[in-house]
């Protein structure tokens, strides 16, 4: 029994991303939406539970369910080339943004203290944040370069808060603290710069004539390693998350997949392709002209010995050397005169001119045979030696 054929979902035209059909951002669309409603869900969760009941893990429960449903299948208009591809890189916005939230809240779980104090830790979060920006600028300048410096930075800025984060204040965190308007739009704000940033890194780190669907886990380093900065930036520090989103968007329209194939051509050399030894390039140095004189090399090279040939199997060269023109000089021999024509044989038709024919006959003549002097002697003897017997 033959088990039952499972159909493919994967599109094998999602290899190559059409960029230029607009049903393909539909999709980046759904996650900045998705991303701007789990923040809203958050803010909500913790207005509406009664005082004393708000619960981070019911929050996190409600914003993960709200994730799952809204990014379950990406929206589609019509039929666009990598929809599938683009796609499973934007799945993961969702979980990247609440384990920002949950880290954000496991900061504040171990004090009693409500009251917030000025620490020199501080200094250093922002530092870090600082050093996320410039690796997010350094990601934008070149988003398809293959390189690591982005993420090495961003990976050790984050290391940095771990060790020393900031002074945690009690009852204080995205996913039980109920905020004020004021406070509730900056968490929106926040989570739409950060959507917005992670789907422009996500498309520009997507290759249009070689995307995979296992390249998605370089993608998604790059882009959240560019726009993770977001999540704990300060409120002014934000509008530097749209022009980051404007050089990404610049350096990938001018990117000319081309470039670094112009620029190996024009660095090195022409490689031949037929291959060559030092044997071979001995023997093409023994053919160049070694003398001046054309005449001279002419017959210089008659009497050598053929090159692919041993030396036992060698045939000894015999030739005339041929008068060569040269530039300088030019030696020309008159021809030989022709030989006369043979005298016609008696019987022969005369020809009537230089470009009369000639009759020809299919009759063969009969030649007698005739007897010499030699052969009369030998039958002579013979007949002699005949009637001595």
């Amino acid at each position: 029994m033959q088990p039952p054929k499972v159909a493919s979902t994967t599109d094998h035209e999602d290899c190559v991303v059409d960029f230029s059909n607009a049903a393909l951002y539909v999709a980046g669309i759904q996650t900045i939406f998705t991303i701007v409603t789990c923040a809203s869900v958050s803010v909500l969760a913790c207005w509406l539970a009664p005082t004393g009941g708000v619960s981070a893990v019911r929050t996190l429960a409600l914003c993960s369910a709200t994730g799952a449903v809204l990014m379950h299948q990406p929206l589609r208009f019509g039929r666009a080339h990598g929809v599938t591809v683009v796609f499973a890189s934007l799945q993961l916005a969702i979980p990247l943004y609440l384990g920002t939230l949950v880290v954000e809240q496991l900061i504040h779980t171990c004090t009693s203290d409500p009251s917030h104090a000025p620490s020199w830790r501080h200094v250093v979060f922002h530092a870090a944040v600082l050093a996320m920006i410039v690796s997010g600028f350094m990601r934008a300048k070149a988003p398809l370069a293959e390189t690591d410096r982005p993420f090495i930075l961003t990976l050790c800025a984050l290391l940095v808060i771990a060790i020393m984060p900031p002074p945690a204040v009690a009852l204080v965190g995205p996913l039980c603290e109920s905020v004020t308007i004021w406070e509730a739009a900056e968490r929106i704000v926040r989570a739409f710069a950060f959507g917005l940033l992670y789907c422009v890194n996500v498309y520009a780190s997507t290759g249009s004539a070689s995307a995979r669907t296992s390249d998605t886990s370089v993608v998604f380093v790059r882009s959240a390693s560019a726009s993770l900065w977001v999540s704990g930036a300060m409120l002014w520090w934000l509008p530097l998350a749209a022009a980051q989103a404007a050089i990404v968007i610049h350096a990938r329209a001018t990117h000319d997949p081309n470039a670094p194939a112009l620029r190996m051509a024009h660095n090195y050399k022409k490689i031949d392709s037929s291959p060559s030894t030092d044997d071979e390039d001995a023997e093409v140095g023994r053919l160049t002209p070694r003398l001046e004189d054309p005449v001279a090399e002419q017959d210089r090279l008659l009497k050598q010995r053929p090159i692919y040939v041993e030396d036992s199997q060698a045939p000894p060269v015999v030739g005339k050397m041929v008068v060569a023109a040269s530039n300088k000089t030019s030696a020309t021999a008159p021809p030989p005169p022709a030989p006369p024509p043979p005298p016609p044989l008696p019987g022969d038709p005369e020809p009537i001119g230089p470009l009369a024919f000639q009759p020809v006959s299919m009759h063969i003549p009969v030649v007698e045979p005739t007897t010499d002097a030699f052969s009369a002697s030998v039958a002579k003897a013979m007949a002699k030696e005949s009637e001595d017997f």
